[in-house]
């Protein structure tokens, strides 16, 4: 997908830190000190794994780069085995199985590149911890010959040294899991990387520079570089803390290979630095391994300052709303010296620049339809409907491109139905699934969260959960669900008057609804639909009085709505403008309107006959005002719904004549009076309930 609103990380970041520009041949000077980690972070579809594809492409076959996906089973590459976890041989980790990986991309030599990157460092490191079997203390020397002569590059026939290395790998890659207890699978990756590093090994000057380099490393308290080798590979067999110690250095030795093919030619040449591109750090595994890099990058900076590799992660984390004027950390709008260091920060966190990608501007959204030209109010539809999410406004955008080139243009495209779309010319995945399984990919959470998302507290889920979904595997679903939201970083953005909704973000919730409309309208009469809100509204009805309660909780308005009893919603609502004050009861008509729109399959409600207790006449026009303002919001209120003048002219029209109402009360019509003026402007703009002013009420 073409990438939007990151031209600045592509074009000036990410160039400062490789040295060469976004496009073409032209080498950058790169600033003096150590280059920052960065770490961009941003909710899911906001674009993060598309700003990693783009930097890959933009800097394919021009420098050495490996991309490594931290959340997935293989690292993001089908054909490996899964990587080795907690309960995995000692002879591996997910750090060691990592670094493999990535050592293996790094070796690949773009075309337009001068020189190969190798790693010997490294590659004696992991082949040590690799193939170190347990020994007794009397085999200790005979072990430490083995590696030795494993690693010894003097045999002058190149074809005997590789026969004799790949015949060696197999015999120790299949004496593994009699050694370990290897799970399957992971002896084949054991073995399948050792081959892909065996050339690695056989170089001419690889054994005695990168022995050199381990023999002043001092792993051990003593001892030439197969000494350290030797305790390297023990420490990795040890505790958790021995095991973190020796993978630490194994990342130094990671550096210190790409450091040492920038000699003192390569960088007055400006030889670009590789790209090191790690997506989903967040999960724990790659939290893990991104603490111990900075940790590395900080302790390695307080030696000489060599030169390092462009580090570009990504991590889920909440959108951000608007930029903070008082963060101090590094923006994209900064000069390219602020992502380097010239003095080493206090501790390892300094080294990470956290870069929120920032939701796409309307400006962006409307750039996404090239050539095409929607209907007035499309654009922004989709933008406010993704939230400024990068991926779930480009799947919008292509629906509705694809939509007006297979109809009439923009005359053929309705903004209300655009996710009801088909994401291709077939029927098969509407829009409005494709973007939900991304963004809860979980089948079983996506479907708790569509029949939870009505709710607007927490208690009232726990009602709900008794009986929805329908079968519902178990456990603890709302707390599980919660939980989804909770490790999905979604936001939330509390209603006036209540501590919910239960699913908070307002463009998630929207997706959800609209989810469970669809399923309703497969059922007969909108029975799913017709349930939910009846379960969800007894929870503020304990005494089973409806209605015809005193004062009928709001939230039981809200629900009764979503219901399509607009009457009795109204009569209740003329009641409380009788007895609430001004800023309390437009806080009221917020919530209550908010409500989703019912389902096209739910029947209308019986009749309302009853009179309205708060009348004074037979056609009472604060009661005809009342709802007129109540059938216009609610009408305003569907997130597909782009303005209309018409509506928008009813609610001014209602609020003035309730202003003039409140004559003997001069408080609450200057209250009302202010919103006849600021409401219909804030409408226009794409406001909608509950988010209208109240000027200070509070809801119940």
């Amino acid at each position: 997908m073409t990438l939007y609103g990151r031209s600045a990380v592509l074009n000036t970041v990410v160039p400062s830190l490789v040295g060469l520009a976004s496009n073409g041949p032209k080498r950058l000077r790169v600033p003096e000190g150590t280059p920052l980690l960065l770490v961009c972070g941003g909710g899911r579809g906001s674009g993060k794994s598309a700003l990693l594809k783009a930097l890959s492409e933009q800097y394919a076959d021009r420098v050495p780069q490996a991309y490594a996906d931290l959340a997935a089973d293989r690292f993001g590459q089908p054909g490996l085995a899964a990587p080795a976890d907690g309960d995995a041989p000692r002879n591996a980790s997910y750090t060691s199985d990592l670094l493999f990986y990535l050592m293996d991309g790094l070796s690949q030599k773009p075309s337009r590149f001068g020189g190969k990157l190798s790693f010997p460092r490294l590659v004696q490191g992991l082949l040590a911890i690799s193939s170190w079997e347990p020994v007794r203390p009397a085999e200790l020397p005979a072990a430490r010959h083995r590696l030795g002569e494993l690693q010894r590059a003097g045999q002058p026939d190149q074809q005997a040294r590789n026969e004799r290395v790949l015949g060696w790998i197999d015999e120790v890659a299949g004496a593994l899991p009699a050694v370990g207890g290897m799970p399957p699978g992971v002896d084949e990756m054991v073995r399948a990387l050792l081959r892909i590093v065996a050339t690695e090994l056989l170089g001419p000057r690889a054994n005695k520079e990168g022995l050199k380099w381990w023999g002043a490393r001092r792993v051990g308290r003593q001892g030439d570089g197969l000494a350290q080798l030797t305790e390297l590979a023990m420490a990795f067999r040890g505790e958790a803390e021995d095991r973190e110690h020796a993978e630490r250095h194994l990342l130094a030795a990671l550096l210190a290979d790409i450091a040492g093919h920038y000699g003192w030619l390569n960088t007055m040449n400006r030889v670009p630095r590789p790209l090191l591109l790690l997506d989903n750090a967040h999960t724990p595994a790659g939290a893990a391994f991104l603490d111990e890099l900075a940790r590395v990058w900080h302790e390695e900076a307080a030696g000489e300052r060599a030169p390092r590799p462009a580090v570009v992660a990504t991590a889920l984390d909440e959108d951000p709303p608007v930029p903070d004027p008082e963060d101090t950390a590094p923006s994209t709008r900064s000069a390219p010296g602020a992502f380097w260091r010239a003095d080493g920060p206090p501790s390892p966190a300094g080294w990470l620049a956290h870069l929120p990608l920032a939701p796409l501007t309307l400006d962006e959204v409307k750039e996404m339809f090239g050539e095409d030209r929607p209907g007035p109010g499309t654009a922004q539809v989709i933008h406010r409907l993704s939230a400024g999410r990068a991926g779930v406004a480009h799947t919008l955008v292509q629906a509705a491109r694809l939509r007006m080139r297979l109809h009439d243009g923009a005359a053929g495209l309705d903004p209300l139905g655009l996710l009801d779309l088909w994401t291709g010319p077939e029927p098969g995945t509407t829009v409005n699934e494709r973007i939900l399984a991304t963004l809860l990919p979980g089948e079983v959470a996506r479907r708790r969260l569509t029949y939870y998302s009505p709710a607007l507290d927490g208690e009232a889920v726990h009602l709900l959960a008794a009986n929805h979904p329908p079968g519902d595997p178990g456990g603890v679903p709302v707390l599980e669900a919660a939980a989804e939201l909770r490790d999905g970083r979604w936001g939330c953005r509390p209603w006036p008057g209540t501590d919910g909704p239960f699913v908070g973000d307002p463009a998630l919730r929207a997706l959800l609804l609209h989810q469970l409309t669809a399923l309703t309208q497969r059922t007969p009469f909108g029975e799913q639909w017709k349930h939910v809100h009846l379960r969800l509204r007894s929870f503020y009805d304990p005494h089973g009085r409806g209605i015809a309660a005193e004062r009928p909780d709001t939230r039981f308005l809200h629900h009764s709505l979503a219901l399509g009893e607009e009457e009795p919603v109204v009569h209740a609502l003329h009641r409380r403008f009788a007895e609430q004050d001004a800023p309390d009861w437009l806080t009221a008509l917020n919530l209550v309107c908010a409500a989703p729109r019912p389902p096209q399959a739910l029947p209308p409600p019986p009749p309302f006959t009853a009179v309205c207790r708060a009348c004074t006449a037979e056609n009472d026009p604060v009661h005809r005002a009342v709802r007129l303002l109540v059938s216009a919001l609610w009408a305003q209120s569907p997130p597909l719904m782009a303005p209309r003048q018409d509506l928008i002219g009813t609610v001014r029209l209602q609020l003035l004549t309730l202003a003039m109402a409140q004559s003997g009360a001069p408080a609450a019509q200057k209250v009302l009076y202010r919103a006849h003026e600021e409401w219909p402007t804030l409408l226009a703009n794409w406001r909608q309930p509950p988010h209208l002013p109240t000027y200070g009420g509070s809801a119940s």
